[in-house]
């Protein structure tokens, strides 16, 4: 689901991937001398090697008992990876500063947007000599793997390089993830492409047992169930749509008649919603961005309509004044708890899991309250509403055009060359063709050979599997012999072997062919969120363009450096500064008396809109328009 909402925001954040290796440049990182320019290497004459990787560590206490992933790997490459984490909390740019500072930068960051997908905190790695490029040539010899599945989309290692670098220099200083499947027609054709084609947007979930005492005649999950089987899994828009909650004002009514109701759950009384996904300024825009009305460009955080001459920061619209307006009165009015800003995420999730909220976000952990529920013997379920499914208006740059890059910046690799030496870099790079393969990606969905028969739409895991197979289509765990048990992960992203699966954390690099796309849809792999979402989707695809982009020229390579460049020195120099006090404005402008909203919200604006931000915003809307029109003759339309 969170994937779905990043593309429907289609927000491109400025990532900026360049290069390195001997003697110094300009900003002190050695250049690449070329040093590994012979014929390609055998990888059966690697010898084992371990690298510090930047990445994320599994959260479960549980560990496979029969590993059936992790030796292939080992094989493969001969690189064993040594994980360290951010700590949960930790600002990832301080704690980037604070690497470099002690020389404790790792060998290869591969962490999942947050270091080498940003333009500034690579800027600091290359002055600090701690990023290595890599050309094309490397690349072309040590990554055939790549290549092949680069083929596969239409696309080549030049092309996939061309659109990969920096723009400010025209070098490679991270690999990127693989383009999108999306640009192979056969996948657009497939369920895969159901799922993923079309702008979504945000759902809630919302507590069915109370949902049937506002609205008796909305349907309860069990109900959408029954639906969706009577139809094979596919549901339009409309019949989805059966709450009427269409807007705030809806919503805003439904909670307070909520909170009438005065409902206990485990001897306390249940809150009507908890809507951001966290309590932090963020969360307000990712948790309910389409409830204001607005449609971003790619050129976050701007709101772009030309017909109606509209460049605006979107926290200074109209739109999203109502929305904080709405966030206001609920709060004041105690529909979002008193503890909405001080109490920690587990805290909030621990109520979620008890049921103790009628209506939360989308990212919300339902999963766990249901397994709670069937426990405890009660009977009540959650239902996936998209609250907000407006039509699209195409007057809104963006907001029917959906973009298949060459190259998708999340989840980079970066080479930290005080670390990994030009002598390593055939191995390095090979283990991360190998992650890039298509073999892998099958492993990592499937697992191996022996588990499965038949290929394509038609692959079913063995009857002596179907433990694993609960596993990958319910996140069923049973620990005699779950997917999990054979180190395979499953819908449960905590149980994760960063071996196996920390390289490929981008959707995109996921295969197609997985045990949720293939399997026709029945009772038994039927997801509740999946299906509104993609109706939502489907039902938005009649007026949507899809277009793949293709490598630009010089002139617009150079105009998305200097929008680049613009939006960097916005982002760190100007409204950076400002961070913690609009922080505490924005919780000011929520929390006050409703009396008090237009001048606590004024303050947290006029912050925004002083002339340095201003002007940084007006640089970045004309360097972003210069880029935008520039683009327009290097998209291949693909519909």
């Amino acid at each position: 689901m969170k994937k779905v909402v990043m593309i429907m925001f289609a927000v491109l954040l400025a990532v900026s991937l360049a290069g390195c290796g001997g003697s110094k440049n300009e900003n002190n990182a050695p250049n690449n001398t070329g040093s590994n320019t012979g014929a390609p290497v055998d990888p059966a004459n690697f010898k084992e090697i371990h690298l510090e990787v930047l990445s994320q560590l599994p959260t479960n206490p549980r560990k496979p008992v029969e590993d059936k992933l992790t030796p292939i790997w080992r094989e493969k490459t001969k690189v064993i990876p040594d994980f360290v984490e951010i700590p949960a909390g930790t600002d990832y740019k301080s704690w980037l500063q604070m690497q470099i500072l002690a020389d404790t930068v790792p060998a290869v960051i591969a962490n999942q947007n947050g270091i080498a997908d940003d333009a500034d905190n690579m800027e600091m790695l290359k002055k600090a000599g701690m990023v290595r490029e890599i050309t094309l040539d490397e690349m072309t010899k040590y990554m055939p793997l790549t290549a092949a599945r680069l083929s596969e989309l239409g696309v080549t290692m030049e092309q996939w390089y061309k659109a990969s670098v920096d723009p400010t220099d025209g070098k490679l200083w991270a690999i990127p993830s693989l383009p999108s499947p999306l640009l192979k027609e056969e996948y657009r054709k497939t369920p895969y492409g159901d799922s993923r084609l079309g702008n979504g947007g945000y759902g809630v979930w919302m507590r069915d047992d109370i949902l049937k005492k506002i609205f008796p005649n909305a349907m309860s999950a069990a109900e959408l169930k029954k639906l969706a089987v009577e139809n094979n899994g596919k549901l339009s828009l409309e019949q989805i749509m059966d709450i009427p909650i269409k807007n705030l004002d809806d919503l805003y009514a439904y909670l307070e008649k909520v909170k009438a109701l005065n409902i206990q759950e485990n001897g306390k009384t249940i809150t009507p919603g908890h809507l951001q996904l966290d309590n932090t300024r963020g969360a307000l825009q990712w948790s309910l961005f389409t409830a204001s009305g607005l449609n971003m460009s790619q050129a976050y955080p701007l709101v772009i309509n030309e017909s109606k001459n509209l460049f605006a920061d979107y926290e200074l619209t109209p739109e999203w004044k109502s929305y904080i307006s709405f966030m206001n009165k609920g709060f004041k009015d105690g529909l979002f708890g008193k503890e909405f800003y001080i109490q920690k995420n587990e805290q909030r999730d621990a109520k979620v899991i008890n049921g103790e909220y009628a209506v939360v976000n989308m990212w919300a952990p339902i999963a766990a309250n249901q397994e709670k529920v069937k426990k405890e013997g009660k009977n009540y379920d959650w239902r996936f509403y998209p609250i907000f499914a407006t039509e699209l208006d195409p007057s809104n740059q963006d907001a029917a055009n959906q973009y298949f890059p060459l190259t998708t910046k999340w989840n980079s690799k970066a080479i930290n060359p005080k670390k990994v030496t030009d002598d390593m870099i055939p191995q390095v790079l090979n283990w991360i063709d190998w992650n890039n393969s298509l073999e892998a990606a099958d492993l990592r969905s499937w697992g191996t050979p022996d588990m499965y028969t038949g290929e394509g739409m038609e692959r079913r895991y063995k009857p002596e599997f179907k433990k694993v197979e609960e596993y990958k289509l319910l996140g069923k765990q049973d620990e005699t012999g779950d997917g999990w048990y054979y180190g395979i992960q499953g819908q449960d992203n905590t149980m994760t072997n960063p071996e196996v699966y920390g390289l490929a954390m981008a959707d995109e690099m996921g295969f197609v062919y997985s045990p949720q796309i293939v399997y026709p849809f029945s009772v038994s792999n039927y997801d509740q969120s999946t299906l509104v979402n993609t109706a939502w989707q489907q039902h938005n695809m009649k007026n949507m363009s899809l277009y793949a982009e293709l490598p630009v020229d010089e002139a617009t390579q150079q105009a998305r450096a200097e929008y680049d460049t613009v939006t960097n020195d916005l982002n760190n120099n100007l409204i950076a500064p400002h961070n913690d006090e609009l922080d505490n404005l924005i919780v000011k402008a929520i929390t006050s008396p409703v009396a008090d909203f237009d001048k606590t919200y004024k303050e947290y604006t006029d912050v925004l809109a002083e002339s340095d931000i201003a002007d940084g915003i007006k640089k970045q809307t004309e360097a972003w328009m210069k880029y935008y029109k520039l683009r327009e003759g290097f998209l291949k339309k693909l519909n």
